[in-house]
């Protein structure tokens, strides 16, 4: 299977200098939404079709991996003029030269179609034999979708909506630009196609006509709901799918058995795991790699960032930021903290106030602090620090970079010092 995405569009209507397939959803560009779905259903060098702003979406593409689809390389196509979606998918034809079986086309702009509703288009696309596939869905209002055009039941057209009559206007089954075409003969359409619509563009859809009158079978499947095969043309586009999208993690998430307080005011990124019996408070903000722990407590207000993973029975409350850090079971940071590039250790408890100063201007530090820590409100680590075991930090304190906190050590002040006999008083206790 190879693949052709689309990604060479401005996206006029989002008003923005930025490519569209490279606005985020959750810090994650649209299209990388729409090459990790390749990815997993097995398409390894997926042809990008780049145009406008094709040096910031092939930085993008060369940037592209994660260590679970590590061999995955996008291959970019170069669209010089953007003459319509036709144009674009021919430009594709010398870098696929040679290649006989099926090809999916798709757009850089559908992140929430799923692997498995690619799956099943594909499978019903060859146990059917047919030559043209096309992924539809019901919308209720279907304005801005090519409509899909059927007679007695049997389809046999794509219409604009630019070209479209009224009463085609009127039809709730549309394209949602997601195709399966076997690729000889979608190639040999394509240079039948011409720019007779309002646009002057060569339209992809025009193929299923040329592929009919050629005898070829082809056929619409409904098998995307309204909002997974939406494609995002407008700032109201991107905030209905990223509402959706969060929608559909929280439900998972719920049916795993995580609580959400407040669903509706909690934001939760895709590729997050939390463990059995969580609560999530409202507004918190998990974005994807977060691995939370059983039985704990997040939130309200609290952002947990990539990066990080929190222990079983962890509690991380009101208005505290976790990034790139990883939190022991029963660590305790109630209010008020930054944890970024911290080891904490089990059953530590961060007091109010509390930050980790990770960067110098140059890099970013650790911080490691051991078990059953105390720290006091609004003390600073200036990384790189080591804190033992059972230590205790003063409210207040300055621990500077560099330092090492003994095990059971107390130290108060500006700069941080140990209390004078700290460790073995409290030994003796």
């Amino acid at each position: 299977m190879e693949a052709i995405v689309l990604a060479a569009g401005k996206g006029t209507r989002m008003k923005s200098e930025r490519p569209k397939v490279l606005h985020e959803i959750f810090e994650r560009p649209l299209l990388d939404y729409v090459l990790a779905t390749l990815a997993d259903i097995g398409v390894k060098r997926p042809n990008v079709v780049v145009g406008y702003g094709a040096e910031e979406v092939c930085s993008f593409l060369r940037k592209w991996k994660t260590d679970s689809r590590l061999g995955v390389r996008a291959t970019a196509v170069w669209q010089q003029d953007q003459k319509g979606t036709g144009h674009a998918v021919a430009c594709c034809e010398k870098s696929l030269a040679g290649f006989k079986g099926d090809l999916l086309v798709i757009p850089g702009d559908v992140p929430l179609v799923k692997g498995q509703t690619l799956i099943d288009l594909i499978r019903v696309h060859r146990t059917s034999d047919l030559t043209a596939s096309v992924l539809s869905s019901l919308r209720v209002d279907p304005t801005g979708y090519g409509r899909i055009l059927r007679a007695g039941g049997r389809f046999y057209a794509i219409r604009e909506e630019m070209d479209a009559s009224n009463s085609e206007r009127g039809v709730q089954e549309v394209n949602t630009g997601v195709y399966v075409f076997k690729a000889p003969s979608l190639f040999q359409a394509l240079r039948k196609i011409r720019p007779v619509n309002q646009k002057k563009e060569y339209y992809l859809t025009d193929t299923i006509e040329v592929l009919i009158k050629n005898g070829r079978r082809v056929e619409a499947f409904p098998f995307a709901s309204g909002i997974e095969g939406m494609g995002i043309n407008s700032r109201r586009d991107l905030s209905e799918v990223i509402d959706a999208m969060k929608t559909r993690e929280i439900q998972y998430h719920e049916q795993h058995g995580v609580t959400f307080v407040a669903s509706d005011q909690t934001f939760v990124a895709p590729g997050v795991q939390i463990g059995r019996d969580t609560i999530i408070y409202p507004w918190t903000y998990i974005e994807s790699g977060v691995k939370i722990g059983r039985h704990c407590k997040i939130g309200p207000f609290a952002k947990i960032r990539k990066g990080t993973v929190i222990g079983d029975a962890a509690e991380i409350g009101s208005f505290v930021e976790v990034t790139r850090s990883r939190l022991g079971e029963k660590v305790v940071a109630k209010h008020l903290a930054y944890l970024g590039d911290a080891v904490v250790g089990t059953g530590t408890n961060v007091g109010a106030g509390t930050i980790t100063a990770n960067f110098d201007g140059k890099r970013k530090h650790q911080t490691r602090i051991g078990k059953k820590v105390l720290i006091g409100s609004n003390t600073v680590f200036v990384a790189p620090v080591a804190v033992g075991d059972g230590a205790q930090t003063g409210a207040g304190c300055v621990v500077t970079g560099g330092s090492k906190i003994k095990k059971g050590e107390v130290v108060v002040g500006v700069p941080a010092r140990p209390l004078k006999n700290s460790v073995a008083k409290k030994r003796r206790k």
